[in-house]
């Protein structure tokens, strides 16, 4: 008679390369926690501050330039382009596109922060937004006129130029925008014949008429001017060889045609 005895199942081996719960729990136990990096928000507001006074505090430190009593931007993100773009993505409505002299302060920077936060939309905006009045233009587009900044949609230079050139009497003064146009033509590298181009396809416009002067007469002077006097200038503000025209008077462009619908500002409250 057989005297084996029936042995109890032994446990299952662990398949190999496995790591056993013990052995898992040790090794996390050493990895040390993630640490969350702090970032630096480009707009600060005075409810992310100790106290109301703490804004006024840095911008007597420089380290931010004030918008109103109740936000400011970093000064140093303001020194980039990048940085501008940031900026204006955080006050900017979502779903619309910088323009006007908000895109001309992304591409050329400056101490003055614009006045109103310039738009292309199709919505009505009647807050402001970080103390700036939102601006809204309805105009015609092309996608190849429109480049992302990060997460800012921005008209191009040479399509911000040409809506500069092209806006409605009395909304800023004729030198400032000669000077603006003028500073992102030198600053990149477009010409006159750039932007009538695009006026071209723009041509419906109630000022097309008073933009395409501006810009013609531009060329006019750039084809006047020698090869050899053509200087790569030093900054965006000096242009070699090119004066800045006057604005010219409706009663000196051709009669206006029937203006584009979508072409009209928006005045937001």
């Amino acid at each position: 008679m057989s005297n084996t005895s029936r042995n109890p199942r032994a446990p299952a081996k662990p398949p190999a390369g496995s790591i056993s719960s013990a052995t898992r729990v040790s090794i996390s136990s050493r990895i040390p926690a993630r640490q969350e990096t702090a970032t630096i928000p480009p707009v600060l507001f005075t409810k992310d501050l100790p106290g109301p006074l703490s804004l006024n505090r840095l911008a007597a430190f420089g380290t931010v330039t004030k918008l109103d009593e109740t936000a400011g931007y970093w000064s140093d993100h303001a020194t980039t382009l990048y940085g501008r773009a940031t900026i204006i993505s955080s006050i900017a409505p979502f779903g619309t596109v910088a323009c006007m002299f908000t895109a001309a302060w992304v591409w050329l920077g400056g101490d003055r922060f614009p006045a109103t936060i310039d738009v292309i939309s199709t919505s009505h905006f009647r807050s402001t937004s970080a103390g700036r009045r939102i601006r809204v233009f309805r105009r015609l587009t092309l996608p190849e006129q429109i480049i992302k900044l990060g997460r800012l949609p921005i008209t191009t230079p040479a399509r911000t130029a040409c809506d500069l050139a092209m806006m409605p009497e009395g909304a800023a003064p004729p030198t400032l925008i000669n000077d603006v146009v003028c500073q992102l033509m030198s600053a990149y590298r477009f010409r006159a014949n750039d932007c009538l181009s695009i006026i071209k396809e723009h041509r419906h416009h109630k000022y097309a008429g008073r933009a395409r002067a501006f810009f013609e007469a531009i060329q006019r002077e750039m084809d006047d001017v020698p090869v050899d006097s053509m200087v790569r200038p030093s900054r965006p503000d000096a242009r070699p060889g090119t004066k800045k025209p006057q604005a010219t008077s409706d009663a000196d462009t051709e009669a206006r045609p029937s203006r584009e619908p979508d072409s009209e500002p928006e005045t937001g409250a």
